[in-house]
């Protein structure tokens, strides 16, 4: 299993890595987006290549501009952004990008596949941009909206106070400022007013029941049965109706699995990996 370190700059000069594994250039490739602040060797990033190149499928395992809670810039003139610093909307840039990327590697086909936070990024972008060539989205524990996460994740008392706080501050043109609420366990989150308001404000577009009503490729959506509680059956079977194509809609669940899929990583990378062979089976024979 050959991997090369990569590195790409979007349209608007950040700078993203990542590390590409080479698999058969006839089967879509695989752009693997993580979650909240992870990046790109974290999470599905880390095991998933392992388990899907052998296989064929070449895996690009991709930091967005959220990674990590800040970044450092490559040079003095490229932005210094990460989960406290960006702004939703831009994720499409990024998905562009790498998109772009695996298009000049010579893939005639791509699966765009994303875990947590990352899902209403892909949907977003694959909205706006309709990218061709896209053959399914992997969709692995998709929140409602990114707010309902924060909602859930620092209680709806503590998201109140950063709501009123960001709009306090971003009143007074004091988006260098820092908001930190206190999360579940012991991680802290930590965002600009701007951040805030872009992602998890009441004006969010970053909706997985809404933005998925354009999307009308295959999809695989996975859930743990032990996966953090707005991450629900409810909500997989939601999208499912909505989406621009139902029939084409698969829904999995993984019993006894959490929200990061811990000692159950060869289990969903089974599931993924039995639904990308039928994806190319099924295209193929056309």
């Amino acid at each position: 299993m050959k991997c090369e370190l990569v590195s790409i700059e979007t349209e608007d000069q950040v700078v993203l890595n990542g590390a590409f594994f080479e698999g058969d250039p006839q089967k879509p490739a695989v752009l693997m987006l993580h979650g909240a602040a992870m990046n790109f060797y974290t999470g599905i990033g880390r095991f998933m290549p392992e388990i899907l190149s052998p296989q064929g499928f070449a895996c690009l395992s991709a930091n967005h501009r959220g990674h990590d809670f800040g970044t450092a810039p490559d040079s003095d003139k490229k932005p210094v952004l990460g989960l406290m610093r960006e702004r939703f909307r831009d994720c499409e840039h990024d998905v562009r990008a790498w998109v772009g990327y695996l298009v000049r590697c010579g893939f005639k086909e791509i699966v765009l596949m994303g875990h947590s936070q990352a899902i209403p990024k892909i949907l977003y972008a694959q909205n706006r941009a309709q990218f061709p060539g896209i053959a399914g989205l992997v969709l692995i524990s998709p929140p409602p909206s990114v707010s309902r996460m924060m909602r859930f994740l620092v209680s709806d008392n503590y998201y109140e106070r950063g709501l009123f706080k960001a709009r306090e501050l971003a009143e007074l043109g004091m988006d260098d400022q820092l908001i930190v609420l206190k999360g579940r366990g012991t991680m802290p989150w930590i965002f600009t007013p701007g951040t805030f308001l872009s992602f998890y404000g009441p004006e969010t577009p970053a909706g997985t029941v809404e933005l998925i009503r354009r999307i009308w490729c295959p999809v695989l959506m996975v859930r743990g049965t032990r996966d953090f509680e707005p991450v629900s059956r409810p909500l997989l079977d939601d999208m499912k109706r909505n989406a621009g194509s139902p029939a084409d809609c698969s829904i999995v669940e993984i019993r006894g699995a959490d929200h990061f899929y811990s000692r159950h990583e060869g289990e969903l990378g089974a599931v993924v990996l039995e639904w990308l062979e039928h994806l190319a089976r099924n295209r193929g024979a056309r």
